[in-house]
């Protein structure tokens, strides 16, 4: 595992910087404050969510907490039991990791997450948000890459074998 730090290292770092920020703006800021960064384009809002993504799902705290855990398991389990990972994969499990972990520690402490970046015309939303999707990303990436060349290997080895 020790050669597989730098993904620990990469989920401690998004875990520290998410939780920092929301700590910064919830000892800063009021619920429902906004601060403009960008006129017109971006904000720092202080708001908090029971929910899922545009606030889907509120106040199942414990269903999402549930999720985050298994996905936390998942991930340790396929990185300890899987020989080669590739940077990709890594980086995108780092991050996931990270992320699902800054949003569950929220859940778990608050029953609610700090989300605080406003774009204009979206949804409110956090570091560790833009982690986990970051990470889902280059996880799905990694795999249909994988796929795309084992296939592209079984072509070949039809027509040449």
């Amino acid at each position: 595992m020790r050669q597989r730090g730098w993904i620990v290292a990469i989920a401690v770092a998004v875990f520290g910087v998410d939780r920092a920020l929301k700590i910064v703006v919830a000892t800063h800021m009021q619920i429902g404050e906004s601060i403009t960064v960008w006129p017109h384009i971006l904000w720092i809002t202080y708001i908090t969510n029971s929910g899922a993504a545009f606030s889907l799902l509120r106040h199942v705290t414990w269903l999402f907490i549930a999720i985050a855990v298994l996905i936390l398991l998942a991930l340790m389990g396929y990185v300890v039991r899987t020989p080669e990972i590739s940077r990709r994969f890594g980086v995108g499990a780092g991050l996931l990791a990270g992320g699902t972990a800054g949003n569950l520690w929220d859940r778990a402490v608050n029953g609610r997450v700090i989300d605080y970046i406003h774009f204009r015309y979206w949804a409110i939303f956090n570091v560790a948000d833009v982690a986990i999707v970051v990470g889902i990303g280059l996880i799905v990436w990694d795999f249909w890459q994988k796929d795309r060349k084992h296939g592209e290997l079984s072509r070949h080895r039809k027509h040449t074998g």
